[in-house]
């Protein structure tokens, strides 16, 4: 019977479609009926960056993460990443603030910046970001750790050359340190712009790295003398201090207040 039934739609040209979701089993004879969200996944860009020798992670491969998602959620969640570069064949890295558009980072610096220099000079960039989620105290010294949540992002150096691709540059650098910020400063003057050098980094690879486990020691130590637990850690952000030269008739913006509510608690993993 089961031949029979293969037969019959092998000569009709009909093909059957399973889709498993989590809580749904979706069946199609066309693929009409398969879920729009599928399809669009089907012919949309990757949800994740692909392994290379590049961007994968070998020591502590169990802890790597390829998903996009993700990587852009722990870019999102910073506002300051190292970016690494080579001057006269010395190894050198400079924390700067940077912004993100999809798969375009971007930083800034001025014309004579070293750094912004030399990666412009070599075309590519290699940057990171990590958040410290909590330190954990083990009764042996090997054993320490810390649980966080890094990334590490390869890309496509290229330098904006003119007044309207600085300024979106610039934009998304300044709405990545407060969201909505932009709309509410005066904007870079001609001369302010001439002086300022914005790179945009296009991401080819990345990968991140996340380690969330308990804490681990050997065995023959659970019963020693020594204590042993974790320390969590977040970063804090305090409430807004005016600027003592500011207007009196001046309240603090919705926008910084917002940004408060959502930032006072700090970045903590569950």
């Amino acid at each position: 019977m089961t031949v029979a039934f293969f037969n019959m739609f092998k000569k009709r040209r009909v093909w059957i479609f399973f889709c498993i979701l989590p809580g749904f089993i979706y069946i199609s004879l066309t693929g009409k009926m398969l879920p729009l969200i599928l399809r669009q996944q089907m012919k949309g860009r990757p949800m994740s960056y692909e392994k290379t020798e590049l961007n994968t992670v070998k020591r502590g491969g169990h802890k790597a993460r390829y998903d996009k998602t993700l990587i852009h959620e722990i870019l999102d969640a910073v506002e300051v990443c190292h970016v690494a570069f080579n001057i006269g064949g010395r190894a050198q890295v400079q924390p700067v603030n940077f912004g993100r558009s999809g798969e375009t980072l971007f930083i800034h610096g001025s014309p004579k910046n070293r750094m912004t220099r030399a990666l412009i000079e070599s075309g590519e960039a290699c940057l990171s970001v990590m958040i410290l989620d909590s330190m954990k105290l083990t009764r042996s010294a090997f054993h320490h750790s810390v649980n966080f949540r890094s990334v590490v992002v390869f890309g496509r150096v290229e330098e904006l050359k003119s007044d309207e691709q600085k300024v979106e540059g610039l934009k998304t650098i300044i709405n990545h340190f407060v969201s909505g910020r932009w709309e509410h400063c005066r904007p870079p003057t001609k001369k302010e712009l001439k002086a300022t050098r914005v790179i945009a980094i296009h991401i080819e690879s990345a990968s991140a790295k996340v380690a969330d486990g308990a804490l681990v020691d050997d065995s023959a130590d659970y019963e020693s003398a020594y204590w042993a637990g974790v320390i969590p850690v977040k970063t804090v952000y305090g409430f807004p201090v005016a600027d003592e030269k500011l207007r009196e008739d001046m309240e603090i913006p919705a926008h910084v207040l917002d940004w408060y509510e959502n930032k006072k608690s700090g970045i903590i993993s569950d």
